[in-house]
């Protein structure tokens, strides 16, 4: 008989979700990681906008920001 068990969920943010590698890491990954890589993040950042604990515009212009300018340097 299984039991009734309590969990209570905290609300999540992008960070919450995210990966983040060192530079070094990041120039260690092939051109198919990388792209791997972004696609996790930015799927990771739609579900957590879509839960509505972002605001998508703001975030999404924030993260393309931030990861177009990690990654570049390695493309």
């Amino acid at each position: 008989m299984m039991e009734n068990i309590s969990v209570k969920a905290e609300p999540q943010i992008f960070e919450d979700v995210a990966m983040y590698f060192t530079e070094q890491e990041l120039a260690s990954l092939t051109l198919d990681q990388k792209a791997l890589y972004k696609d996790v993040v930015l799927e990771n950042f739609a579900h957590v906008a879509f839960l509505g604990y972002i605001s998508k515009l703001r975030k999404y212009a924030q993260l393309a920001e931030a990861e177009a300018s990690r990654v570049k340097a390695f493309l």
